[in-house]
């Protein structure tokens, strides 16, 4: 009996509950920090691999389009890339050459086509997972059963153009505009520094100007009001502007039929000597051919005469270009190194381009490495200027439908009423400075 009464007594006794539950406790709070520690370590080099995966493929992407890289020479600087962001571990295990795909992205179904050869855009696969021996350890979740956990991220970087690049006024200190003009949908004005506006401009639904911090826009007083559709077109951005090295791009394409840049109305690339002496007249001047034309010394320039269309040609030239009044280009190109500010200029009513409603060809690309001035009546139509200095212009109304100006200084400019845009089958595939951007 007294051994019955001393177990009952061992059965009803509470004391020394509280460490079983401590006991239990313990246990679900080291599950719980086994939990936050594995995971949140997962989750910090889960980052770590995304950034190996955007860095490796930014950088084979632009090794493939600016540098000409082949595949296999842009996979090796994709993963040098790579190991740099990944210090202390085997990035070979991470990223293979294998993980690399090129190829094209489809911006409006979000979509990576793996195409050989091609360089539109590149999709890196980055792994850290059990079947390469690099899977990430567990620390406690082990005690519930996963030793390790894999990890995988991808990153898509593709080619783009902005808009501004396609048409628009772009620069790199400002670009200022006066009043009374209607800037159609797509049209975009932008510069590195500012964008000064006057009164009286309409800027429709679409339409965009641009600057590091929209705050910087530069108005009189009443500006926002004044100006219809403008508060809604402010966009925050900025672009990298190198005239220069497209210049020097453009005129290797012309050594080059072979080049995508290589202009189809010309039949020759063997050039035609032409001296500054000589007016570029009919004469002169020689359908299908690039004309070459050297200047002594910097005052010194090439002269188009009055009243004169020139077409299917290039002017190649270290000279000033003069174009005299009421003459136009068409299906033409101007290059000048000379880097006076008054490289390309001349007098009133020059016409860059064919007034063809936005039909594909006609169109005129004029190059300096210094800037361009022109009077009263500058048309552009399908046209682009790209200038490392200071572009100065004034256009009637209607003269300026599908264009493209670009500074690396500065653009004061008179639109003269519509600034059409065209799209892009308006101007020729001449100047398109390509970026690059992680799209996935």
């Amino acid at each position: 009996m007294r051994a019955i009464r001393h177990i009952r007594r061992l059965i009803d006794r509470q004391d020394g509950t509280m460490t079983v539950f401590g006991l239990f406790m313990f246990m679900v709070c080291c599950g719980i920090g086994g939990i936050a520690l594995d995971l949140g370590n997962a989750i910090r080099l889960r980052t770590h691999l995304q950034i190996a995966a955007d860095s490796a493929a930014h950088a084979a992407l632009v090794a493939r389009v600016t540098d000409n890289a082949t595949e296999a020479e842009a996979i090796l600087e994709g993963i040098a890339v790579a190991a740099r962001t990944l210090p202390g571990t085997t990035v070979t295990d991470i990223i293979r050459p294998e993980d690399f795909q090129f190829g094209i992205w489809d911006e409006a179904t979000r979509t990576f086509t793996p195409v050989d050869g091609e360089d539109d855009a590149v999709l890196v696969d980055a792994n850290r997972i059990a079947a390469r021996g690099n899977a990430i350890r567990t620390y406690l979740l082990r005690f519930l059963g996963p030793n390790d956990l894999d990890l995988r991220r991808v990153s898509v970087v593709a080619t783009f153009i902005p808009t501004c690049f396609r048409e628009g006024f772009v620069a790199e200190s400002y670009v200022d505009m006066t009043s009374n003009s209607f800037y159609e949908r797509g049209f975009c004005v932008h510069s590195n520094g500012h964008v000064a506006f006057n009164n009286n401009s309409v800027f429709q639904d679409g339409a965009i100007v641009s600057m590091p911090d929209r705050r910087d826009v530069v108005l009189p007083s009443a500006g926002m009001t004044s100006n219809e559709g403008l508060a809604d077109a402010l966009r925050d951005g900025y672009y990298t502007i190198d005239v220069e090295a497209r210049i020097n791009n453009m005129v290797a394409a012309l050594a080059d039929p072979t080049s995508e840049l290589y202009p189809s109305f010309l039949t020759s690339n063997i050039p035609v000597t032409v001296s500054h002496n000589q007016a570029l007249d009919l004469d002169t001047w020689q359908e299908g051919r690039i004309h070459q034309i050297t200047c002594n010394s910097s005052n010194q320039s090439v002269r188009i005469p009055n009243n004169l269309v020139l077409r299917n040609g290039v002017i190649l030239t270290n000279c000033e270009v003069s174009i005299g009044e009421t003459s136009a280009l068409e299906d033409a190109w101007i290059i000048t190194t000379s880097t006076s500010v008054d490289s390309v200029g001349g007098a009133a009513n020059i016409r860059f381009g064919l007034n063809d409603d936005c039909e594909p060809g006609g169109g005129v690309q004029v190059m300096t490495l210094g800037g361009v001035r022109t009077p009263n009546g500058l048309a552009l139509f399908g046209s682009r200027i790209a200038a490392v200095g200071p572009v100065k212009f004034t256009s009637d109304v209607g003269g300026l439908d599908g264009v493209s100006i670009i500074s690396e200084t500065s653009i004061d400019g008179t639109a003269g009423g519509h600034v059409g845009f065209c799209g892009e089958d308006g101007l020729p595939n001449l100047y398109d400075p390509e970026f690059f951007r992680i799209v996935l």
